[in-house]
């Protein structure tokens, strides 16, 4: 036995959890950014064109970091 309770161990789990997700969320989105497709869609909003492949990328590339921004808020709610 540890000497912690059954409701702390279960909390440091659980963070230890949400923050492998984030990194995994982290690492998806950071490959993400690294595509081709990521590239195309941000150069093309520069020049103009658009296109249904780009709008897919860009909706994708903001589900990513809204991902990430929910992550990170819960593990700050959790370590209040």
């Amino acid at each position: 036995m540890t000497g912690q309770s059954d409701a702390e161990g279960t909390g440091l789990d659980r963070m230890d959890d949400l923050r492998i997700e984030l990194q995994r969320a982290r690492d998806e989105l950071t490959a993400h950014r690294a595509s081709w497709a990521y590239a195309f869609a941000m150069g093309a909003s520069r020049h103009g064109g658009e296109h249904p492949t780009h709008w897919l990328t860009r909706a994708r590339t903001q589900e990513l970091e809204k991902r990430c921004r929910d992550l990170e808020a819960r593990i700050a709610e959790q370590e209040l």
